[in-house]
């Protein structure tokens, strides 16, 4: 998070800009919306875990991401997905339980966070990072993603997965609106913003062209596999539109709503982490 001197200076640095350098305004525009601002918080409710073993996966040929594997290779695994701003650590509980029913447990620091930081990444890029993931371990039983990891999760749907069951944790689906409130607060003209989200698609265009036509193709697929969706009623975040719109995307899915627990501390709810096990075991 910004402090509110930083949050100030932002503001007046594109208010300036907007109108000396317009260009120049939409390009820091497009640098400060991929811009994880702590990739290394620490969750205060982390649980304690085995060492993970850590292989390479090739995103693209310059291009390696950070793997961790907890569990033994020859049982059934799951494929984690963090969110942005944040590694599998916030998703410790769910490794933790995992692990204790019996499964490997696969995750990976996605583009620009953690040990994979080295490159600008966006949704097109966290999408391909997914699929990438599963061609290096295989099918997996279920893919487990958090917030904008779900989000990339259903772009790289539109080409398959390798998995029987997806857990959708306080999802992103709505790209454009998360991009319209990132405005909001950070005082930038939905001009400008408009013109951020054609200069990202533009920069990437090799690989958002293989996912859909514009931002709101993109988020939708016809993949349908059995989808358990959690929701905090009270997520300030992100909030539950985001999964009511998943809902009617697809009718394999279910919506499991939270109260008092927000956009991270759901992933450290026992019973959350109970329901996703039974999902599984069902």
């Amino acid at each position: 998070m910004h402090s509110q001197w930083q949050l100030k200076l932002i503001r007046f640095y594109f208010f300036l800009l907007s109108i000396l350098f317009p260009k120049l305004a939409v390009y820091s525009a497009h640098k400060l919306f991929h811009y994880p601002v702590n990739t290394t918080r620490k969750n205060r409710d982390e649980v304690p875990l085995p060492k993970a073993e850590q292989f390479t996966i090739t995103l693209y040929d310059d291009w390696i991401l950070q793997g961790y594997r907890w569990g033994r290779k020859e049982v059934p695994q799951v494929l984690l997905v963090h969110g942005w701003s944040t590694t599998s650590r916030s998703m410790s509980l769910i490794i933790h339980s995992l692990l204790k029913q019996g499964y490997s447990v696969i995750s990976y620091d996605a583009p620009r966070h953690g040990k994979s930081q080295k490159k600008f990444a966006d949704l097109a890029t966290w999408a391909d990072a997914v699929r990438a993931s599963l061609e290096e371990v295989g099918r997996v039983e279920c893919i487990v993603a958090h917030s904008f990891g779900a989000a990339a999760v259903t772009v790289a749907s539109k080409l398959g997965l390798q998995t029987k069951r997806l857990v959708f944790i306080a999802p992103i689906h709505d790209i454009s609106s998360v991009a319209d409130k990132f405005a909001v607060h950070f005082g930038i003209k939905k001009e400008l913003i408009k013109n951020m989200r054609n200069y990202t698609w533009q920069t990437n265009k090799k690989h958002f062209g293989k996912y859909g036509k514009n931002w709101q193709n993109i988020v939708q697929s016809n993949f349908c596999v059995p989808t358990l969706l959690f929701h905090d009623k009270d997520d300030k975040e992100i909030g539950i539109e985001h999964s009511r719109q998943i809902l009617k995307m697809w009718p394999c899915a279910k919506l499991i709503t939270t109260e008092e627990l927000g956009h991270r501390s759901i992933l450290d709810d026992k019973k959350v982490v109970k329901d996703l096990l039974n999902f599984l075991s069902s």
